[in-house]
């Protein structure tokens, strides 16, 4: 199971958990199951209307708080 985070263009959306492997499979049952899908995200991965597939990048240590350090 995986879960896809999405959003719509009337800014509503929300998190499905499904048998779906693959982003680009997902995009299109979200697609066909949701009117105005803009934005899908599974960890790292996303779909945008605008930018296609892509992947954020990840964080820099630095940006992570050292518990140790308070």
């Amino acid at each position: 199971m995986k879960s896809y985070l999405f959003s719509t263009d009337n800014e509503r959306g929300g998190v499905i958990l499904c048998d779906i492997d693959t982003l680009p499979d997902a995009v299109e049952y979200l697609q066909q199951r949701f009117k105005g899908v803009v934005r899908v995200e599974q960890g790292r991965d996303y779909w945008s209307e605008k930018e296609g597939f892509g992947t954020l990048p990840a964080p820099d240590n630095g940006d992570l708080i050292d518990p140790s350090s308070s």
